[in-house]
């Protein structure tokens, strides 16, 4: 065995090197709500016994529920068909760490400086401490120049800060104030600074909701698209549920599984005759499926969530949002129709563009698909008429019907002054002689109908098409060739062939689907392939 070497293996022994007392801790302080108490150094510990000890459970659950029998509040939105209450909550925190920010923004809220360089500034929290003397000029002179509409070049720390000033002064800018400038100021930068949409998609839905305000459709209708993707509570931005095309975009983001707007041929010129097209078929779309209760909701959810995350708020409006509502997009069918929907739609503008391409399409109900096939058809014909008008001359404009509702008394004052004209321009002609004959003084013109005379069309229930009778002669002449008849025709109604044949042609377009009538080196002629139904159709 080996004896000890005392001398060497102390060499090991570290239990000099251990302090004979434990060192006494000194607490970090913060700015409590309940206590200023503040241990230190030379506060020695207190053992608690019998009545004096202190359950500090017990005291923290004690001054939650005081707290939130003050100051917790619901309400249910008015105009929200998917969130069925709103409960707002204060924060359970005990401390205010940015109590600090508050001060300084109330102390800064007026302060402006004039135009200065830009100046970089970068802050996970943003911050006036953070602040060196060049970055607070340029964010006053920034400021300054957002409130009056204007938005010169920044950083997304500025933006930040600009945002939590409007969080956490509410007694400074009202809520309709509050919610203007956070709009204003994410639609100007989100292009630039495309990372805001995240927080500002957070900051914007909480104020409404915190505040009891509507969702501002109007302010981010150009972007609804991006703000429901960015946001983790997506049914706020669904709340008003109708027919209009806002609702639409919004559905189309909340439901498809397709995003159009990266499509190759979504861009560029064809923008905006993608996105009117897309959104007005969708819209017929979600009102079928909102006729036949397709899109029904689920059994009601409950999410509770800190409101404005990832900003900075002090402990007056940091708070606790509980959230009832249902979900729409649950449904797996539903999105399949949807995205099927959205691909056929687009499949139909590609068609338009000449584009021989399709997008694969693993199914569509017929219903949806026959909603959609009308929507171009009657959309389409809608441009071309007003192309056709917009190309027409100007002359012909002054033709046109008035704009304004039919008055019948206007039109009854109108006859009135009518016949007083007429009695005023017979009068002296009593000796005039009449040379007509007795039949043709006593015709009854209301009477007549095509057959009898060309004052009047023939009726749409006689098949033909609404042509005067001499019109249906003179198609008649063309298709037996009977040259002399057309000029004869024309003579006796002062009018040319060239009229006649458009009047003709005008009316088979509308009513059989294609002209019939064309004119050739040897004068008008029937096109031969409707000879046949020519000659049934005058029969």
């Amino acid at each position: 065995m080996f004896e000890r070497d005392d001398g060497k293996d102390s060499f090991w022994d570290v239990s000099k090197l251990v302090p004979k007392k434990k060192p006494s801790v000194n607490r970090f302080s913060t700015n409590e709500k309940t206590s200023d108490v503040i241990i230190g150094e030379n506060t020695a510990p207190r053992k608690e016994t019998g009545e004096n000890k202190i359950n500090f459970n017990a005291y923290e659950a004690t001054r939650v529920a005081e707290t939130d029998k003050v100051a917790t509040r619901s309400y249910i939105p008015k105009n929200s068909k998917l969130i069925k209450s709103v409960t707002i909550k204060p924060s359970p925190d005990r401390f205010d760490f940015y109590d600090t920010f508050r001060k300084g923004a109330l102390i800064y809220f007026e302060y402006k400086c004039s135009k200065c360089e830009f100046a970089p500034f970068y802050s996970y929290k943003p911050q006036y401490s953070q602040m060196n003397t060049e970055q607070k000029k340029y964010y006053f002179y920034w400021r300054d120049e957002v409130r009056r509409g204007r938005y010169p070049k920044t950083d997304y720390s500025y933006v930040y800060l600009y945002a939590y000033e409007i969080l956490n002064l509410p007694e400074k800018i009202s809520k309709e104030d509050g919610l203007r400038m956070l709009c204003n100021v994410w639609a100007a930068y989100r292009k630039d600074l495309p990372r805001i949409d995240v927080n500002f998609a957070q900051w914007v839905q909480d104020y409404c909701l915190v505040y009891e305000m509507e969702c501002p459709f109007d302010r981010l209708r150009e972007f609804l698209f991006d703000v429901i993707n960015a946001s983790s509570f997506k049914e706020f931005y669904l709340s008003d549920i109708n027919e209009n095309s806002t609702y639409s975009a919004a559905m189309i983001a909340y439901l498809s599984d397709y995003d159009w707007r990266r499509g190759k041929y979504a861009c560029g010129e064809h923008a905006d005759a993608y996105r009117a097209n897309i959104e007005g078929a969708m819209q017929r779309v979600f009102a079928l499926l909102l006729a036949d209760e397709r899109i029904s909701c689920t059994e009601p959810k409950r999410v509770t969530r800190t409101a404005f995350p990832g900003s900075l708020c002090t402990h007056s409006v940091k708070c606790i949002l509980e959230l009832d509502y249902y979900s729409v997009a649950d449904s797996s069918e539903l999105r399949e129709i949807v995205t099927a929907a959205i691909k056929y739609t687009e499949n139909k503008l590609r068609a338009c563009l000449g584009v021989k391409s399709r997008l694969a399409i693993k199914h569509i109900p017929d219903d949806v698909k026959a909603v959609i096939d009308g929507y171009f058809e009657s959309e389409f014909e809608r441009q071309r008429r007003e192309r056709e008008r917009a190309n027409a001359p100007e002359y012909e404009r002054l033709y046109d019907s008035p704009e304004e509702s039919i008055s019948f008394e206007n039109a009854l004052e109108i006859e009135r002054a009518s016949w007083n004209v007429t009695a005023r321009l017979v009068e002296g002609i009593d000796d005039y002689e009449d040379t007509s004959s007795a039949s043709e003084r006593d015709v009854d013109y209301q009477s007549l109908d095509g057959e009898n005379a060309d004052y009047n069309r023939n009726s749409s229930e006689s098949g033909k098409y609404g042509l005067f009778s001499y019109e249906i002669d003179f198609l008649r002449a063309v298709l037996y060739e009977r040259s002399e008849d057309l000029k004869q025709i024309c003579a006796n109604h002062s009018t040319v062939p060239e009229a006649v044949v458009e009047r003709i042609n005008e009316a088979f377009s509308d009513n059989f689907g294609d002209v019939v009538i064309e004119q050739t080196e040897f004068g008008f002629e029937v096109i031969d392939d409707y000879t046949e139904e020519i000659i049934e159709w005058l029969q």
